[in-house]
């Protein structure tokens, strides 16, 4: 079996947003000690987390449920990322909510083509981490 960092599409959507976020936020400012903890606990722990509950739980049950496919991307995938997106309401605004569905898809797609949860946490905490460090630590 190949390992999934080795993937072409893995690696293109591990790299994708970079050049967003340069262009976004050209001049990174050192960080201070209590936004470098933020930084960490935002890219690494709560996309272990996320992953664990939306693409180790959730996703996989409502395969079992159905395992219909649209536009190559799975029903569960879909239906996760729809309830991922609305998770995020208990804490933001609706664009906010609304803007964590795309990558959602993204990272159930890989769940999907990998079959290993350590595809989707790569990826949320590369897009968290590129996220926070171009627009700030809150």
């Amino acid at each position: 079996m190949r390992r999934f960092y080795f993937d072409p599409v893995f690696i293109v959507l591990l790299t994708i947003p970079i050049p967003f976020w340069l262009f976004l936020k050209p001049d990174h400012l050192p960080l201070a000690a209590d936004q470098i903890t933020a930084l960490i606990t935002l890219s690494l722990l709560y996309p272990i987390l996320e992953e664990l509950i939306f693409r180790g739980y959730l996703q996989p049950w409502i395969k079992t449920k159905s395992d219909r496919k649209f536009f190559n991307l799975s029903t569960a995938n879909i239906l996760t990322s729809v309830i991922f997106s609305l998770s995020h309401l208990l804490n933001h605004s609706p664009l906010w909510a609304l803007s964590t569905l795309i990558p959602s898809l993204v990272f159930g797609y890989s769940l999907d083509r990998h079959k290993t949860l350590l595809s989707p946490i790569a990826l949320h905490a590369s897009y968290n981490f590129g996220y926070f460090l171009t627009f700030g630590i809150n």
